[in-house]
């Protein structure tokens, strides 16, 4: 037996191994980078996302929820944002979600095969036509399973915003630039199953003349793969240069 040729062999095993599983890493370190996965800018009334990663997709907001009826709240064909009339909420969150007072969109991992972790939640929260003793207000709400609206209740917010009418003129129009961290919430990592984000709509105005308006919805992710074929073919490679060497330390022992 040669020894030295079999050591040399082992070595190139072990080097094109390392070689392989590097890319692997590699690969995998690219897939993780984050992405705008759903983004709604409501142009011209769309209610489509223009986001094009294919790990997850952002299905059609929905802006009218019975019993709500779209002269009530939908999106803006005028504006192009997604609204809901002041004088249809409730006073409180509580009430808001008994009365299902909200917009939402799914994004759809199931579909793609992947496992994704959300990030970021960002979206302009604007009201039209302040009162300066009214304050008005959204809560985001993020459900991974079928049964999770089933029973929340206002503690179950994964964040709650204002827009205070005392920092308005009576009249005037707010607008306010949120942004939501969601990689901290360990329910939020590592999806195989599609989300539900919904933004429920409240305040203390009865006024026919006055609406919540949701603008420039983006949710960010990342994705913890590669796909299975993507592991597959690395691990293909790996299967092919173990047998090549091996075949070649045997014709040199």
């Amino acid at each position: 037996m040669n020894t030295n040729t079999n050591s040399t062999t082992t070595r190139r095993l072990g080097l094109t191994a390392f070689a392989v599983f590097s890319s692997f890493g590699a690969l995998a370190n690219s897939a993780s980078a984050s992405t705008v996965v759903a983004e709604y800018e409501f142009t011209g009334g769309s209610a489509a996302s223009s986001a094009t990663d294919p790990s997850a997709t952002g299905e059609n907001y929905i802006a009218t929820v019975a019993p709500n009826t779209a002269t009530y709240s939908g999106i803006s064909v005028s504006s192009s944002n997604a609204y809901f009339f002041s004088f249809e909420t409730t006073d409180h969150l509580t009430d808001a979600i008994a009365s299902n007072d909200y917009h939402s969109f799914t994004l759809d991992v199931e579909s793609t095969g992947a496992t994704v972790s959300l990030e970021s939640l960002d979206f302009a929260q604007e009201f039209w036509n302040t009162h300066t003793t009214l304050d008005f207000s959204v809560s985001v709400f993020i459900g991974t399973t079928d049964a999770y609206f089933d029973s929340i209740t206002a503690s179950d917010s994964i964040v709650n915003y204002t827009i205070n009418g005392s920092d308005y003129a009576n009249g005037d129009n707010a607008l306010e630039n949120r942004s939501v961290d969601l990689s901290v919430i360990t329910d939020l990592q590592n999806l195989t199953s599609d989300a539900e984000i919904r933004f429920y709509f409240y305040d203390n105005s009865s006024a026919t003349d006055r609406t919540h308006r949701l603008d420039n919805i983006v949710l960010s992710a990342s994705s913890v793969i590669p796909e299975p074929s993507s592991a597959a073919v690395i691990f293909a490679f790996v299967a092919l240069g173990s047998a090549v060497f091996l075949k070649r330390g045997k014709r040199n022992a």
